[in-house]
């Protein structure tokens, strides 16, 4: 009978040690993302100009702004994926942006136009990945 007792309070034991070190994991936070391309200009009469919001894994993007011909245009809570062609002329500035977080993925805003002689592209991207 004491080594039943020992036996058993030998295995209580054990089993109190093995469920207080477990430990669950801890959740990861959201990272915070304020995205914003390099403002860019061109010298061409007109150019066409193609925006994109990009994103994968766990995202909240509560604005996209972007330049057309009338200048900054911000969209709330847009729909992703995003993609918008825009000409612009005598509106000369060039320039995407998101803000938003993401927890193990990325958001990315980007914007390219391509004329016979130039290449104009911006981009910014944020992005957090966990084990």
């Amino acid at each position: 009978m004491k080594n039943i007792t020992k036996l058993f309070f030998s295995t209580l034991l054990v089993v109190a040690v093995a469920f207080t070190s477990c430990k669950k994991d801890d959740e990861t936070e959201p990272l915070s993302c304020n995205l914003s391309t390099a403002s860019t200009t061109f010298s061409e009469a007109s150019i066409n100009v193609t925006y994109k919001l990009e994103a994968t894994g766990d995202y909240v993007i509560s604005s996209f702004f972007y330049y057309d011909e009338t200048g900054k245009v911000e969209m709330q809570n847009p729909a992703v994926p995003q993609e918008i062609t825009v000409t612009l002329s005598d509106q000369k500035t060039m320039q995407a942006g998101a803000v938003g977080n993401v927890t193990n993925g990325s958001i990315k805003a980007s914007f390219k136009a391509t004329t016979e002689t130039s290449v104009y592209e911006g981009i910014d991207q944020c992005s957090q990945s966990t084990n």
